[in-house]
């Protein structure tokens, strides 16, 4: 059942009462679909089924807000009411913040604001950007076919790590680690275990000669890092394969579309930056960076 912005439950039955009334089979159960054609066809005057103070709940806003709750094609009959019970208490919780002046309180207007800002960027962006987006099997094939010999599914190592204290304790152990059992001896003695899977593409290129074009059961190292110098050892090797079009295609497509969506993203942004006039205060910018970067230093304000 999708969640709703209905308010903490009421006396009314919640959704694990109602799931339990499906499963038990109550009787005067309806399908959604009857509702809704009951809904539409029955409108009495203004459509107003229910009036909380001056705010009126609309037969239409009861429909739409049990639609978007997806629930299954049979529910128990009182889920109408159940929820309009929730839309009430919604509505009363409303009203009481109004009357309280929440709204006009520096923090929650804030924060009404932000939100009201953010609905609206969305908007614009779903309909200039997202909405624009489109890409077609005839992409994905293209893209495919120019690129088949590298998309691949990455091959991976699962790792071993050893790690030892300084430089010379690793000089010290490294021809042992190579013997039957010597490497799991060492861990034991000193420290470290299972590192896991390490997939191809996914460790800085310096550190790569360390896991890959390996051969199972090779140890590689020493590496000194912060925490000491360590040794690995490869357990299992599995390379990578190129995919087929029909294992690719899906991640073609997710591809292509952010690509898209950026580019397109991208230059809606440039448009509006090219029909409005942009000035910044290049000296209060400079103070504010300077500012900053006093603060993350930690110096003092006017101190050398």
């Amino acid at each position: 059942m999708k969640q709703t912005d209905l308010g903490p439950p009421t006396s009314t039955p919640g959704p694990l009462v109602l799931r339990a009334a499906i499963r038990t089979g109550i009787a005067g159960s309806l399908t959604i679909g009857l509702f809704f054609l009951a809904a539409c066809h029955k409108t009495s005057g203004t459509g107003v089924i229910a009036t909380v103070g001056d705010q009126k709940i609309s037969r239409e806003e009861l429909v739409r807000t049990i639609a978007e709750m997806k629930l299954p094609d049979k529910v128990p009959a009182s889920v109408p009411s159940d929820v309009l019970n929730r839309l009430i208490d919604r509505a009363l919780i409303n009203q009481e913040a109004e009357r309280e002046g929440l709204a006009t309180e520096p923090a929650i207007s804030r924060k009404i604001r932000n939100s009201r800002e953010r609905i609206l960027r969305q908007a614009l962006i779903q309909q200039k950007v997202d909405a624009q987006v489109h890409v077609t099997d005839a992409d994905v094939r293209t893209y495919f076919d120019q690129h088949k010999n590298e998309i691949k599914q990455p091959g991976f190592v699962v790792v071993r790590q050893l790690i030892l204290p300084d430089m010379k304790t690793a000089q010290g152990v490294a021809r042992s680690l190579k013997k039957t059992h010597g490497f799991a001896r060492a861990i034991q003695h000193y420290k470290g275990g299972p590192v896991g899977k390490i997939f191809e593409g996914t460790v800085p290129p310096q550190f790569s000669k360390y896991f890959f074009n390996t051969s199972k059961g090779q140890v590689t190292g020493p590496l000194a890092l912060k925490d000491g110098v360590h040794y690995f050892k490869i357990d299992r090797v599995e390379p990578g394969k190129l995919l087929s079009f029909d294992e690719a295609k899906s991640g073609i497509s997710q591809f292509l579309t952010s690509q898209q969506k950026q580019e397109r993203y991208q230059a809606f942004l440039n448009s509006l930056r090219a029909k409005t006039k942009i000035s910044i205060d290049q000296k209060g910018l400079g103070e504010v960076m300077g500012a900053s970067t006093t603060a993350s230093s930690g110096a003092t304000p006017g101190t050398k």
